[in-house]
């Protein structure tokens, strides 16, 4: 009784005191639980993964990714996995935009392998950077240290202590790098287009893995950092600040080529773009996107329908083009022209949907290559690309078949 009596009477001090142990207790047994699979994994390298000889990995970080953490949990979790496998460590911490794809372009020789400590604008300059040099290129692997990449952290953890799981997401991205395990993957290619005579500007051409985005939806994605003091429900509160506004409308006209599995116009059109553009830029053939073995021994057949031209126009609220493996088993465009978002209270209603990108798109285009040519009165848009964020100028989106070795 006197027991409960002190409690009664101290009744603010027992909280706090039992809030503070909780989480005491929480972190304690976090700390333990990736004690123990840090030494386990450990464990697991030394017996079956250590190499042989000595291999270089350049590893790209930007020490700004994921609010600053990025650094932090590659140098706890992962620097010390890939030293203890034998592998020679250089790393590069990016200072400002466009200083990975720079670095990976100019660099005299290549490391046996990259690895991208960063978010998805990170991965997009280092395959940029790879995708414009000439020949053999290194394979990469990525490590989800980015916010939008962390795809085994999305739970809420109300003690704010480190996820256990994350941490084992870090160990699962690198084993397929010690063990030598890779597959090719296609990435896409934008290139800007001179609204002249509608052909390839001299500018070097931006390349990327997830795709473009461009938008409603886009936009609620990217402020919503502006609205931090929400916690999790920022992403509510910027899609809710976007209910009543104006200019939601995306106005574009489009010319796109059907999928193509490839074929000799396919081939001659790249050897075109080689001849067309200076040295420095993108100037590999289409036989030698295609590093798989198996695949270069497929002979180049004729397709009638690779060059024929479909345009149209369209009026959406987002637009989304992204780079999938069709049933066909080659890689092909699917652009996603979603129409069916309006102002006011029944946009409110559909804001868990939009939150979670569940919005059936109203016009679906399947295809090789797509240009857009937007609406004069869009140029204070932007195109996210990789989320990274560029002028809505008229630009070519191209699918390059089994471009890049990936470690997955």
């Amino acid at each position: 009784m006197n027991y409960l009596r002190v409690i009664r009477n101290n009744w603010k001090k027992c909280t706090f005191g039992a809030a503070v142990s909780v989480y005491a207790l929480q972190a304690l047994k976090t700390h333990v639980e990736i004690e123990q699979h840090m030494r386990e994994f450990a464990s697991n390298i030394q017996t079956n993964w250590v190499s042989d000889r000595p291999k270089k990995v350049l590893v790209v970080m930007n020490p700004v990714a994921n609010k600053k953490r990025s650094e932090k949990f590659f140098t706890n979790y992962c620097e010390p996995v890939l030293h203890l496998a034998g592998y020679s460590v250089e790393i590069l911490r990016t200072n400002h935009i466009g200083h990975a794809k720079t670095y990976v372009e100019e660099l005299a020789t290549l490391p046996d392998a990259i690895v991208v400590a960063g978010g998805d604008g990170t991965s997009s300059e280092v395959v940029t950077g790879l995708m414009r040099r000439r020949g053999n290129l290194c394979p990469i692997t990525i490590l989800p240290l980015g916010r939008s990449m962390q795809s085994a952290s999305k739970r809420i953890n109300i003690f704010g202590v480190k996820d256990v799981n994350y941490v084992k997401s870090l160990s699962k991205a690198l084993e397929p790098m010690l063990k030598d395990k890779s597959q090719y993957q296609s990435v896409i290619r934008f290139d800007v287009i001179n609204e002249d005579d509608g052909t390839d500007s001299q500018l070097k051409p931006i390349f990327g893995l997830n795709g473009l985005s461009w938008g409603l939806l886009k936009d609620i994605s990217a402020a919503k950092d502006k609205y931090w003091y929400f916690g999790p429900l920022r992403h509510y509160a910027s899609a809710a600040s976007k209910s009543f506004a104006d200019n939601w409308s995306l106005k574009t006209d489009y010319v796109y080529t059907p999928p193509c599995p490839g074929c000799v116009d396919c081939a001659a059109s790249v050897q075109r773009q080689e001849a067309a553009q200076p040295a420095g830029l993108f100037t590999r053939g289409f036989i030698k996107y295609q590093k798989n073995p198996a695949e270069i021994k497929t002979p180049l057949i004729k397709n009638d329908n690779c060059s024929k031209k479909f345009e149209g126009s369209a009026e959406a609220s987002q637009i989304n083009i992204n780079c999938v493996q069709n049933k066909d088993n080659f890689a092909e465009l699917e652009s996603q022209f979603i129409s069916s978002l309006q102002p006011g209270w029944e946009f409110i209603k559909q804001i868990p949907e939009v939150t979670c990108s569940n919005i059936l798109p109203s016009l679906v285009i399947k295809s090789r290559t797509i240009q857009l040519h937007p609406d004069g009165e869009m140029a204070e848009k932007f195109y996210s690309i990789d989320g990274e964020e560029y002028d809505a100028r008229p630009i070519k989106v191209s699918v390059v078949p089994n471009a890049i070795k990936v470690f997955c």
